[in-house]
């Protein structure tokens, strides 16, 4: 598979909605938003429990067949 399909973004694991991240994440909101600008796609990795950018890859890897509907498990 192409490194380019196999990056967090396309992962089950990848979370990245920022109403979630917000309450996971309860200090992000004193910091700006999870809607700002400046985190693009970043997300967290439910699998490892870190917060990367949506271009990261591991070994983990698990596809989603829609990117966009990525939750909590």
């Amino acid at each position: 598979m192409e490194i380019a399909l196999r990056q967090c973004r396309n992962c089950t694991h990848f979370l990245n909605d920022p109403h979630q991240l917000e309450q996971l994440l309860p200090g992000l909101s004193s910091l700006s938003s999870a809607h700002a600008s400046v985190r693009t796609e970043d997300g967290l990795c439910n699998q490892h429990g870190r917060y990367l950018t949506a271009s990261s890859i591991c070994r983990s890897y698990q596809p989603t067949s829609d990117p966009d509907s990525a939750t909590l498990k």
